[in-house]
């Protein structure tokens, strides 16, 4: 813990001497030295010859880089998702898309009680027949989606077979877009109905979609979006400004 209190001091003060250092995170000054040590052996940190000030080194530009968006994405998502499902009650998923899938990597499926799934994360969707997927691809821009339906017609898999027909791939957008929704039912799972929407980064990047998931029996598509589709775009704003935040705690740091 204090060697996090080290890296985060450092990170705001640039250059700093271990007396300050030492002051700023309330750390003595022999613990510090220990700690500095053993970060200036890592690489992490840089001590300066002339006045032996220390600094961050470019070592953890790199450990930054090895976080994906659909890391940040997820984590940042977790909070509403759970509100939401919470409120609602039926599961909820986020997914994201990349090299030509559309995977489910947050699921409150555990948590509700109507589901009957529990192992979600992870499970692949399909782009052009489920919810999710066509939430993403028609939030997508024109350039954006013949792309990506390019790779997965090269790359193959369950949605190769779809995205060969552009026609009713475009049908499929149109409907969406006009709509406001994405939906499914019983494409997936007989049983299962869901609508979703879109989640968008700042710059209108599609970083993934989420949707609220229930049963055919219960109540159908223009039901749901009737009861929970305010909803559910209270979700996304929220995941959507936290993306925002994010964003320019990040342009801030970087200037």
């Amino acid at each position: 813990m204090r060697g996090l209190q080290v890296i985060e001091a450092l990170s705001e003060s640039g250059w700093t001497k271990v007396g300050e250092l030492s002051a700023a995170t309330g750390i003595d000054r022999s613990s510090t030295y220990r700690i500095i040590g053993t970060l200036v052996q890592l690489g992490y940190v840089s001590r300066r010859s002339e006045d032996s000030a220390l600094a961050l080194t470019p070592k953890f530009a790199h450990l930054a880089d090895g976080l994906k968006d659909d890391d940040i994405v997820t984590q940042l998502a977790w909070p509403a998702l759970f509100e939401l499902s919470k409120d609602i009650l039926w599961p909820c998923d986020f997914a994201s898309f990349e090299r030509g899938r559309v995977s489910i990597r947050l699921s409150t499926h555990k948590i509700s009680p109507m589901s009957i799934h529990r192992r979600m994360i992870g499970k692949e969707r399909h782009l052009v027949r489920s919810a999710l997927g066509t939430a993403i691809l028609a939030a997508m821009s024109n350039d954006e989606r013949e792309s990506a339906l390019e790779i997965i017609d090269r790359l193959g898999g369950i949605n190769a077979d779809d995205v060969r027909d552009r026609a009713t791939v475009d049908r499929v957008v149109q409907t969406v877009r006009e709509r406001g929704y994405a939906s499914s039912a019983g494409q997936t799972e007989s049983k299962i109905s869901a609508i979703a929407l879109p989640v968008l980064a700042p710059g209108n990047r599609v970083v993934g979609a989420v949707n609220i998931v229930f049963f055919r029996s219960v109540m159908t598509i223009e039901q749901a979006a009737g009861r929970y589709l305010t909803k559910l775009k209270a979700c996304v704003h929220d995941v959507e400004q936290l993306l925002h935040d994010f964003d320019e705690r990040k342009r801030l740091s970087g200037d």
